[in-house]
């Protein structure tokens, strides 16, 4: 079906000596450096210098060598590729450990004659980020050992990651002729046969609590690493330190967990709905995924989805469309399913390159709905490409799902209408109700999960299994409400969420998809003035920290306003859903 939708990486590189040469230049460029330190105070310019033309390289080099691997994961060569990119990587990262304390280290006179350097005027972002971090920045030995022992702090996850993904072993159910991974596990879970939700779930969950000591010792192990760097670096805890790089209060984070509370109940409506739709006398966590009317289902062709995606987008204007149409006919999608490639999607590459998107489009709602995604992304990398220079470029992980989810927003409003039937309404509605449930409330779960581990390990408990699993039961308990039974093994369900390893992240998808939802209203009940915000925000690159670039969109993530403007509209759904279920009775 879709055998010809394959990106065209040779628009990086046409061979691998081209790679080579750039690898080459950052060995020769970090050579220099080394050189230019004897002298640091009269080279400083050039050697910041050399790092951004370093950097630049480097990312090149790195999103060429992914995308490779992931091309097919049984071709050495790019995997051989690939962690060879990435020695380099941490090779310029120890190298370049000097620099940000140095920096630092300076007299106020100095700093200002840097900043001051019309060599460096593109600098200035970078070097007011660089500056801000003074009083948690060590000296330059202390910043090489840390930086030296970065490899070692990542044990915990790379040990989860191996037991959870390779040595890990899940059941074979035999009556259904299903071998439970934890790639098929979701889908396994939307099937008709609530026996076999029922056991896949079961035996699913059971095979982490198998391992479950282990496991928690992992993550107990992580925090507690993050929890010692960020008392060397002198921050008040882990969660300020993780949020200050992005310049987000700690209250944008507890807002959203005080909000999504406040709208819990509009949740448990949902689930007393689906229960009484699915006919259920009792619902459990294995019918969380059936859809409210399993009956429907439609596929869509690769062309079929492709113009759809485009006429979505119609409402952001011409220019925005244009450009749209150039990831089909400029190659920036690999699209087709086949044996070795990487599961799921992204959307990546450099400042360099095209904006390139991986999925596998297997012609499902779902799939056309991660089209759009990923193409917001790779929109939302086009402008912030295009419109700045290397060193104002780079929009942070915080209003990365922005963009995505906003398209989202802009397909479902298409395909609602174009339904041809309440039955189909009906189906479109429930689906993106539980994208939200899965993108804000769900995430939200996670983060007052993630919150309140940290503040137990912070205040010196030291957790267990049951520790972490009895924390996260009472928070599903709250989240699903009492039309949920929330089944024992669900207690287990943190140990599956490699997130977690990446601390104070979640969050994120939950603040993006909140702010996405209320711009994406605005622009669709054709607001004076939101798409001319909505189009500056795409083009602020790094200019400005996230929550000033989504106040620039019109959204103040820091008000608890704004999240619960976005979660009236969840409301609204559910009231939507359940007056077309009425009617339809």
């Amino acid at each position: 079906m879709t055998n010809k939708i394959k990106w065209d990486l040779t628009t990086i590189y046409k061979s691998d000596r081209d790679l080579d040469n750039d690898l080459e230049k950052v060995e020769n460029n970090l050579d220099k450096i080394e050189a230019l330190k004897e002298n640091i105070g009269k080279n400083i310019t050039d050697i910041l210098l050399l790092d951004v033309d370093t950097s630049r390289v480097l990312e090149k080099a790195y999103s060429y060598a992914h995308m490779k691997k992931d091309e097919d994961a049984n071709v050495t060569k790019y995997q051989k590729i690939d962690k060879k990119v990435m020695n380099l990587y941490n090779k310029y990262i120890t190298k370049m450990s000097f620099l940000v304390p140095y920096l630092i280290s300076l007299p106020e006179e100095k700093a200002n004659e840097i900043k001051s350097d019309e060599k460096l005027k593109d600098f200035d972002v970078a070097l007011m980020k660089v500056f801000r971090k003074r009083e948690h920045t060590l000296f330059d030995k202390e910043e090489k050992v840390i930086s030296t022992l970065s490899s070692s702090r990542e044990t915990a996850s790379n040990m989860y990651y191996y037991l959870t993904n390779v040595d890990m072993k899940f059941p074979y159910l035999e009556k259904w002729d299903k071998q439970i991974t934890n790639v098929n596990f979701t889908n396994i879970q939307t099937d008709e046969d609530r026996e076999l939700r029922e056991i896949s779930f079961k035996e699913y969950y059971n095979a982490y609590n198998q391992f479950g000591n282990t496991i928690a010792q992992s993550y107990y192990s992580h925090v507690d690493a993050a929890v010692k760097i960020s008392q060397i670096r002198n921050y008040d805890n882990v969660r300020k330190m993780f949020l200050f790089n992005d310049d987000v209060d700690e209250k944008v984070y507890d807002t959203l967990i005080d909000s999504v509370h406040e709208y819990l109940p509009s949740l448990h409506k949902y689930y007393e709905i689906k229960k009484r739709e699915l006919g259920l006398d009792e619902q459990h966590m294995y019918d969380v995924y059936m859809s409210i009317s399993p009956e429907f289902e439609k596929k869509y062709k690769w062309e079929e989805a492709k113009d759809l995606v485009i006429e979505s987008v119609k409402p952001l204007g011409e220019e925005y469309v244009e450009i749209y149409k150039k990831a089909f006919v400029e190659k920036w999608i690999d699209a087709e399913i086949r044996e070795g490639k990487r599961g799921g999607a992204y959307s990546s590459g450099s400042y360099d390159t095209k904006p390139f998107i991986l999925m596998n489009f297997d012609g499902t709602l779902n799939s056309l709905f991660t089209l759009a995604h990923e193409m917001g992304h790779s929109l939302h990398s086009y402008y912030d490409r295009n419109n700045n220079s290397y060193l104002h470029s780079g929009y942070t992980i915080f209003v990365a799902e922005v963009a995505s989810t906003f398209n989202e927003a802009l397909l479902l409003n298409l395909l609602l209408d174009k339904a041809e039937n309440d039955k189909e309404k009906i189906y479109l509605i429930d689906f993106y109700i539980n994208s939200y449930k899965s993108t804000v409330f769900r995430q939200t779960m996670f983060a007052e999960f993630e919150r309140d581990a940290h503040k137990k390990i912070e205040s010196g408990e030291v957790l267990t299994k049951e520790d972490f699993s009895k924390l996260y039961l009472e928070l599903n308990k709250k989240y699903f409400g009492k039309a949920m039974i929330s089944d024992e093994e669900i207690a287990y369900e943190w140990m599956r969420i490699p997130h977690f390893y990446s601390n104070f992240y979640v969050y994120k998808y939950a603040t993006g998809f909140a702010a996405s939802s209320i711009l994406a209203k605005r622009i669709l009940d054709g607001e004076e003035g939101a798409r001319e915000k909505y189009m500056e925000f795409l083009k602020d690159g790094a200019k400005h920290f996230p929550i000033e670039q989504l106040k620039i969109a019109g959204v103040d993530m820091s008000n608890p306003e704004t999240v619960n403007q976005s979660l009236e509209i969840f409301e609204n759904l559910v009231k939507t859903l359940e007056n077309m279920l009425n009617k339809g009775e």
